[in-house]
């Protein structure tokens, strides 16, 4: 019933005729069926299309609302759980195999294109059992990424780039136990999205910070960590990292910044970045290139100043109403919106100054004042 009363409400708001509500009513009934209706940040009994009546109802103008609506039926990009977990389960076989591969064709002496000949021989097993799985956060998924390829085992994966000495301690013994002696020589850093790649790595007044940037540092420079007993590098070390979401603008963000630190501290090892699906930058210059929305919601009546948080500030902030490091993105994800996508389809419930946004945000940072 309230969906109904919702599409009914919905139609009188963009003041529709009979003709584009046959057009635009099956359509939006298909969009929420299909993807909309699962984001999870949802209140308890809220769907999508009532979400839309309450964000439409905030502009004020029939055509400021026809600007909205066209926005968001032609620029909108929503990844649903079935599209993440695809991802995950091709992350393997599309990023890490072909990585081993190389690898173990170089200790065979091989062409690399002898696939069969390579994953059949004892020098590929021994690489897959050397690499070490680490979950960067919780939407990581890692449990889902294990399960996707049975051969890696529960003792070479760990859901946090945190982990106790004893932890550790116990990896290794499984490593050697399963006739490989020394420790890992491969470490993959999975994580689900990065837009702007700032909280993985990054310089701070002068200084580095980022979880990366913590990674190896724990690996390089401190003398007592777990990661020293449990990680060889002194060897043949090569770590990737992998989201399976990222912006084309992060991937070369991250990679230039590990680079520089590579080579300012000298380090014998390579660290590429990668991601199984690439948002390219023509979907942010697109969203920019719409200067009737992009007016719209710069107005002070639809921004909420107080999203700007000293979290908010560590990217580019001139144009906040672009999101976070003015990313300028149109992406929802269907756990929860980025706040590198426009504020104006993520305002959080509790938001300011009556601004409503279409899949609200739950905001992980808070402020440090």
């Amino acid at each position: 019933m309230r969906t109904a009363l919702a599409e009914k409400l919905l139609v009188k708001i963009m003041g529709w005729s009979s003709e584009e509500v046959s057009v635009q009513r099956p359509l939006l009934q298909a969009l929420a069926s299909f993807k909309y209706d699962e984001y999870q940040q949802f209140s308890p009994g809220m769907r999508f299309i009532e979400s839309l009546v309450k964000w439409l109802e905030q502009f004020n103008t029939p055509e400021e609302k026809k600007i909205a609506y066209n926005f968001f039926i032609s620029k909108l990009i929503f990844i649903s759980n079935d599209q993440i977990a695809h991802l995950v389960n091709i992350t393997f076989s599309e990023k890490v195999n072909p990585i081993l591969i190389a690898k173990s064709a170089t200790k065979l002496n091989v062409k690399p294109y002898l696939v069969a000949q390579i994953t059949g021989s004892k020098e590929y097993s021994e690489m897959l059992r050397r690499s070490l799985f680490i979950g960067v956060s919780d939407g990581s998924r890692i449990d889902l990424f294990r399960r996707s390829k049975r051969e890696i085992s529960n003792e070479q994966v760990f859901p946090s780039y945190y982990i106790e000495a004893g932890k550790a301690a116990d990896m290794i013994k499984e490593l050697n136990e399963a006739g490989h002696e020394g420790k890992f020589n491969s470490v993959f850093l999975i994580d689900d999205f990065t837009a702007s790649g700032k909280s993985y790595f990054r310089q701070e007044y002068g200084k580095y910070t980022g979880k990366i940037y913590k990674f190896l540092t724990w690996l390089f420079e401190e003398k007592e960590n777990p990661y020293k007993t449990l990680v060889d590098t002194e060897g043949d070390l090569n770590i990737q990292v992998i989201f399976y979401i990222a912006t084309r603008n992060a991937l070369t963000t991250i990679s230039e910044a590990i680079n520089a630190f590579i080579t300012e501290k000298k380090l014998a090892i390579t660290c590429e970045v990668d991601a199984v699906q690439i948002i390219e930058n023509e979907i942010s210059e697109d969203v920019c290139n719409e200067i009737d929305f992009i007016n719209l919601i710069s107005k002070p009546e639809h921004f909420d100043q107080t999203i700007v948080d000293s979290h908010y500030k560590k990217g580019k902030h001139d144009n906040p109403y672009l999101g976070f490091n003015e990313c300028a993105l149109p992406i929802i994800l269907n756990h929860n919106t980025p706040n590198n996508s426009l504020p104006i389809l993520w305002f959080p419930e509790d938001s300011k100054n009556n601004c409503v946004g279409l899949f609200p945000r739950v905001t992980r940072h808070k402020d440090e004042q």
